[in-house]
């Protein structure tokens, strides 16, 4: 292009260069010059083009030649966009999983790179000063790199995150229909599914022009072709409890997967485990003891749920306590402790996750020695080398990519800076220490304890639902993996007898419940 040409212009010419000659935008953005006043837009046009167009062109030097620019760029200016685009470079420089064997090599190979994407995506969704247009795409982002990883409703979750910050971003609302539409011919959901799907595809049609802003051109037209098969999805009338609404609104229904809330189902919570064939001989009369655990995890988790609920009701609870005022606006009684509770009891479910697994897969550990964020990788003193425990990569590579998910959500639970880890930081102190919530004023001034942590009440309400989603999720990734590991044990042995598990409520005549 003509050297007078305004950098807007240059930019929106590579761009589309990136789309129709992305051979030609790789050499013109290696020519742009890096000095003088505008280097800090051209490092980022450079940047932006090597990575796009090496992608069209499968050119790895290209990519990772324009990941270290952004590197760089991040060293001295951390912006959102900077963050995002940093994520965004590392996630094209390492690619997606292969099918067949490799997977779990690469997942593996790449594990520390993609803990650092999901973190940098995480940081721009989260933070409340980027760019509406930042922090949805790093939402779907993140939805994609759970998808990769079989952490499936963390993915949908991440999509209708998305969908909240921009109604119109057609690639979140593309990937929650396909989500949708792969659950419902797995089986893991109702009817209803397909309705959701329809109307999550007419978002994405409606809005071309915004899947190629997010996507590209090229992903568009994929997008669409799937799109297409869709009908008008029909009008759906609200739920009449506002309790349903609720847990409908925040998916926190504890099914196969996450979904709307079906009325005809009966049941918000319908996950159960599958049939599991019998290990110890002479024990088939009663149910192996997965099933207790799993109950009572199901359990756990309502309860949780309808604390967190009920908390928002201080009326209904009992006012029987009479509390010193602290003049900080903090927020003392039941409801508050409440609260504070279902983020305990969320959370605690992790590890009975982890021991539930430990039983079920025969890992080996004593039920002393369980703990969700390190019972699935081999602690060594080299910082940053954990690889897998032999059980559990031999159960991963056997087929069962559902504890794969559950390892990187523990990944993230557990690292010092993962992105889960304040949740594991927030209930220690919630356990051990003193939570206080405050629903007025500024807690930074606070009167300072060390055994005392003072949070704004909104925030933390929010944080409780974030910690049922995890909760949620870890059960439903774990009854996954049960659910692929009994198939493939079915396809290895033979089946000589079966022992029926009876829904608890039919058993004690109350199938009406």
């Amino acid at each position: 292009m003509d050297d007078s040409c305004s950098f807007g212009e240059l930019a929106a010419h590579l761009d589309h260069l990136t789309d129709t000659n992305p051979g030609e935008a790789l050499r013109q953005a290696r020519a742009l010059s890096l000095e003088g006043a505008n280097r800090l837009n051209m490092m980022q046009l450079r940047a932006a083009t090597l990575v796009n167009a090496g992608v069209q062109c499968q050119q790895q030097d290209a990519i990772n030649d324009g990941l270290t620019l952004y590197r760089e760029l991040h060293s001295h200016y951390p912006t959102p966009d900077t963050v995002f685009n940093l994520g965004t470079a590392i996630v094209s420089s390492i690619g997606y999983s292969p099918d067949g064997a490799e997977w779990l090599v690469h997942k593996e190979s790449t594990k520390h790179l993609r803990s650092e994407a999901r973190a940098c995506f995480w940081s721009v969704a989260q933070d409340a000063e980027a760019g509406a247009s930042a922090r949805t795409q790093s939402w779907t982002n993140l939805a994609n790199q759970f998808a990769d990883s079989q952490r499936l409703s963390e993915s949908h979750d991440a999509r209708l995150a998305a969908l909240a910050l921009d109604q119109k971003n057609g690639v979140a609302a593309h990937g929650a229909a396909r989500y949708l539409i792969y659950c419902y011919q797995m089986g893991l959901c109702s009817d209803l599914a397909i309705l959701e799907a329809a109307a999550h595809a007419k978002v994405a049609r409606d809005n071309r022009d915004r899947i190629i802003e997010y996507a590209g051109l090229q992903a568009a037209d994929g997008m669409l072709s799937f799109l297409n098969r869709f009908q008008e999805p029909p009008p759906r009338a609200p739920h009449n409890d506002p309790f349903v609404s609720w847990v409908e609104e925040e998916r926190l229904t504890l099914g196969p997967t996450v979904e709307l809330v079906d009325p005809e189902m009966g049941k918000l919570d319908w996950l159960r485990l599958p049939g599991i064939l019998e290990r110890e001989t002479g024990k088939g009369a009663t149910p192996p003891p997965i099933f207790a655990m799993f109950n009572q995890m199901k359990g756990d988790f309502i309860l949780a749920r309808d604390l967190a609920w009920r908390s928002r009701d201080e009326a209904g609870w009992p006012s029987s306590g009479c509390f010193d005022d602290t003049l900080d606006y903090a927020v003392y009684g039941p409801a508050t402790s409440a609260l504070i509770l279902a983020h305990r009891t969320a959370i605690d479910l992790l590890d009975k996750v982890a021991a539930a697994a430990n039983h079920y897969f025969e890992l080996g550990l004593k039920p002393h020695e369980i703990f969700f964020g390190k019972i699935w990788r081999l602690r060594t003193k080299k910082e940053g080398q954990s690889p897998l425990t032999s059980e559990v990569e031999s159960i991963v590579r056997s087929g069962v990519r559902a504890l794969y998910g559950l390892v990187e959500l523990a990944d993230d639970y557990e690292a010092r800076g993962g992105i889960l880890r304040p949740l594991k930081n927030l209930r220690n102190v919630g356990t051990h220490r003193f939570v206080v919530l405050h629903d007025l004023g500024d807690i930074t001034q606070c009167r300072k304890a060390a055994e005392v942590e003072h949070h704004d009440f909104d925030r933390f309400a929010a944080t409780v639902t974030e910690a049922l989603r995890v909760a949620r999720s870890a059960i439903q990734m774990l009854a996954l993996a049960v659910s692929e590991h009994e198939e493939l044990l079915i396809e290895s042995k033979d089946v000589i007898s079966t022992l029926e598990v009876f829904d608890h409520e039919w058993i004690r005549g109350r199938d009406d419940v």
